[in-house]
């Protein structure tokens, strides 16, 4: 199987040669795979010189399909060998043939343009108004435990939180199991601290509302008044987190934000609670010390959950908020504070353009895909660091903060 490739605008054109069967579709497959990686959406196999085609071939046409139909992007076989349309028409996939290239679309709902050292913006204005953020526990909780009981919580659609916190209405059976959380558009999720492997998750559903507490943290409500697209230039590949964050603030106009993003991820760097923080125990006051840490903190020594989909929540700010105690620095020398947590998806596209929070959050938690919820850190020991998580292109959703 030979495999080149075209461009026509925006329109990307690969020309197949030869057999579509078993032995090629893992190659086809992931040709398909970077393009729609690198952004590409608008995709067209020219399948003029293949010979034959097995199931297992179908199978890779319709998936990329379906993929790029779902975020209203463009999928299409042009110029069918006669073998490649008897078996489409014969299998009632005629709707993947189509008769001419497609020309190149022009988005008329366009954003106001930025650019970074690293990154192209689009910057979209959704209305005014802002959040309010109410910090929530005290920071001596991690090191020192608590006996305190939180008051439940609904995490409905109205609010954004984030912090340590366990699911579930009744606190003595979610107290063991309190770690990192995130609640945005009445779906939450978190990462028990208890052992288990699996993040949870709830979703809401008719009069169903997620429920739980949160020890510690920041909570919000209000509106969202921008939305800001990004994706990294060609030269670079990626952009850093804070590098996105300080964009993301600047565009608010504010000294302190909430943002909620939803981002293709080159790589996380962060870490999770090994124990509930409200276990007592004999080295309560040394916790994070050497070596102690080991038993309560699990960190990535690397950028970790690679070429994934990442749901990001979490408050920016400069220094002088009421809520300092709760942000840490997220990288040196850049002056700006952050409380980030991430929720980790297998990898999928997102669709370009303006686009709806809801549904954007929502559709990520379809089936249990759910891989982790880490607490996003930055590593500043330069080589031998595993540095800051970087990203592909997304959508940041951002809130000045108003209190």
């Amino acid at each position: 199987m030979e495999i080149s490739r075209q461009t026509s605008g925006d329109l990307i054109i690969l020309q197949l040669a030869g057999r579509l069967d078993a032995n090629w579709c893992n190659h086809v497959e992931s040709a398909l795979s970077a393009a729609v990686r690198n952004g590409e959406h608008r995709l067209h196999l020219d399948m003029n010189a293949v010979s034959y085609i097995s199931s297992a071939g179908i199978r890779v046409l319709l998936a990329c399909y379906k993929q790029l139909r779902a975020i209203n992007g463009l999928f299409g076989v042009i110029r069918p060998s006669e073998a490649v349309r008897s078996v489409l028409e014969l299998s009632g996939l005629q709707m993947l043939i189509t008769s001419e290239i497609a020309a190149s679309t022009i988005n008329d709902d366009t954003g106001k343009k930025l650019t970074s050292p690293s990154a192209a913006y689009e910057l979209f204005t959704l209305g005014t108004g802002g959040m309010k953020v109410e910090a929530v526990g005290d920071p001596a909780l991690l090191a020192q435990g608590s006996s305190a009981q939180p008051a439940a919580r609904r995490f409905d659609s109205t609010t954004v939180s984030l912090g340590i916190g366990a699911l579930g209405g009744n606190f003595a059976e979610s107290a063991s199991r309190c770690g990192e959380l995130l609640a945005v558009e009445g779906v939450a999720a978190f990462q028990p601290a208890d052992g288990s492997s699996r993040p949870d998750f709830m979703l809401s559903e008719g009069a169903l509302v997620p429920e739980g507490h949160l020890m510690l943290g920041l909570s919000a409500q209000g509106s969202f008044t921008s939305l800001l697209r990004f994706e990294a230039n060609d030269e670079d590949r990626r952009i850093g987190i804070t590098e996105l964050m300080q964009t993301a603030l600047e565009s608010s106009g504010a000294n302190a934000a909430v943002i909620v993003a939803v981002t293709e991820t080159a790589g996380l760097v962060g870490a999770t609670l090994r124990q509930s923080p409200t276990t007592n125990a004999a080295t309560q006051d040394e916790r994070f010390r050497f070596p102690q840490i080991r038993e309560w903190l699990s960190f990535t020594s690397e950028r970790s959950f690679r070429d994934t989909t990442s749901l990001i929540v979490g408050v920016i700010a400069k220094p002088g908020t009421a809520f300092d105690a709760l942000l840490r620095p997220l990288a040196s020398g850049t002056g700006l504070l952050g409380h980030l947590h991430a929720a980790v998806f297998p990898y999928r596209p997102l669709r370009k353009g303006r686009i709806d929070l809801q549904p954007a959050v929502t559709s990520l938690f379809d089936g249990q895909s759910l891989q982790s919820v880490l607490h996003l850190i930055s590593d500043p020991r330069g080589f031998n660091g595993a540095g800051e998580s970087e990203l592909y292109r997304g959508a940041v959703w951002i809130a000045p903060i108003t209190n």
